[in-house]
């Protein structure tokens, strides 16, 4: 699939389209990718500080949940944004101003899930395949 959009030669009515799915691409892969690599980063501390424990089902359910994402299920979209709002949630109100800047980034990730034009456009093209 990857290499489909980044041709020239996408099935979009003009070469707009074409580009707004390519930037949808962009964006939806960087937050997949900053999500799995967060979560990576939290199984690697909880390896090497001794806890061991669940994290890499955690980190095995986020892969699968971002591979349908990425290929377009609408299901795994809805509820990606719903983990993504809990998290930003729960981290806001942790009361911290640390946790606050933190908080804030799984809320843009959902948001723009939601409403970027361009990542809708993708969605659109990556459910078709």
């Amino acid at each position: 699939m990857t290499d489909r959009l980044l041709d020239t030669d996408l099935p979009a009515a003009s070469p707009a389209e074409a580009a707004a799915i390519r930037n949808g691409w962009t964006v939806t892969t960087l937050i997949l990718g900053a999500l799995l690599l967060t979560s990576l980063a939290g199984v690697l501390a909880a390896l090497f500080s001794g806890q061991g424990g669940g994290g890499q089902i955690r980190l095995l359910l986020e892969a699968a949940l971002c591979w349908n994402v990425y290929r377009g299920r609408g299901w795994a979209r809805a509820l990606l944004v719903l983990l993504l709002l809990g998290t930003g949630a729960l981290l806001l109100s942790a009361g911290n101003p640390f946790s606050t800047v933190l908080g804030a980034a799984p809320l843009l990730g959902a948001a723009a899930l939601c409403f970027v034009p361009q990542v809708n456009a993708y969605f659109r093209y990556a459910s078709k395949m």
